[in-house]
């Protein structure tokens, strides 16, 4: 399977998670303040928040890789990748 967001799919989504931060976790008013700025400097279309889209993709693409077995041919049989690390 891949995964791969497009940077406004990954901008909805690290903006979901900045907010549910700054509104449920109970840190300090500054801590807001900086959470909201580091948002707003990652704005949609934005550099910064094209290489965060990317290094989420990065992510997710190893996670994935990590937990899916994978059946491997080699000289006339299959090994799966789990029996392989």
């Amino acid at each position: 399977m891949q995964v791969i967001l497009e940077t406004d799919e990954a901008w909805s989504l690290m903006a979901l998670l900045v907010s549910q931060i700054i509104d449920q976790s109970g840190i300090s008013q500054e801590a807001k303040t900086n959470l909201r700025n580091w948002r707003t400097k990652r704005a949609d279309g934005t550099v910064e928040m094209d290489e965060i889209a990317v290094e989420m993709n990065e992510f997710l693409g190893t996670v994935l890789d990590e937990k899916t077995t994978k059946l491997i041919r080699q000289k006339g049989h299959y090994i799966s990748t789990r029996d392989r690390r």
